[in-house]
C-alpha cells in the first residue's frame, strides 16, 4: 500500500513539473508566433522544455518503481 500511495506522489509531482513548465513555455510560444518577443526566444524556450522533460520523466520513473518524491530508494 505504501509504494501505491508513493507512486500517486510522484505521479502528481511529474504532473505538477509538467505544468509549471508547461504554461510559461505555451505563453513564449505564442509570444513568438505572433512576432512579440525576438526570435533568439526560441533558445531558452527549447531549453526550458527539456528541462522540464527531464524532470518529468524523473518523477514518472519513480511513480512508476513506487517511489516517493523526496527519496531515492523504496521504502
Amino acid at each position: 500500500m505504501r509504494r501505491a500511495a508513493d507512486g500517486f506522489l510522484s505521479l502528481i509531482a511529474a504532473l505538477v513539473a509538467l505544468s509549471v513548465v508547461g504554461l510559461p513555455i505555451w505563453a513564449a510560444v505564442t509570444a513568438l508566433l505572433s512576432d512579440l518577443v525576438p526570435v533568439w526566444v526560441w533558445g531558452p524556450v527549447v531549453l526550458l522544455g527539456g528541462m522540464g522533460g527531464i524532470i518529468a520523466a524523473s518523477f514518472a520513473r519513480k511513480a512508476v518503481r513506487g517511489v516517493h518524491p523526496m527519496r531515492d530508494r523504496r521504502r
